[in-house]
């Protein structure tokens, strides 16, 4: 049996997270529903993200 394995995204660059990249993971500041994923690049070089549920953004 063949199963994949989906890997989150970063919601900034939106590149794939590998298990041992040092990324962080939050839920919207604003509405709590989505959940943030954020790489070491785009938070050192703090890139905005958006949440696609209420739009909000931020570093």
């Amino acid at each position: 049996m063949s199963s994949t394995i989906s890997l989150p995204t970063c919601s900034c660059c939106h590149r794939p997270i590998m298990p041992n990249d040092k990324c962080v993971k939050f839920n919207c500041p604003d509405c709590g529903g989505d959940l943030i994923w954020r790489c070491q690049s785009c938070r050192e070089a703090a890139r905005n993200y958006t949440c696609t549920s209420c739009n909000v953004s931020g570093p």
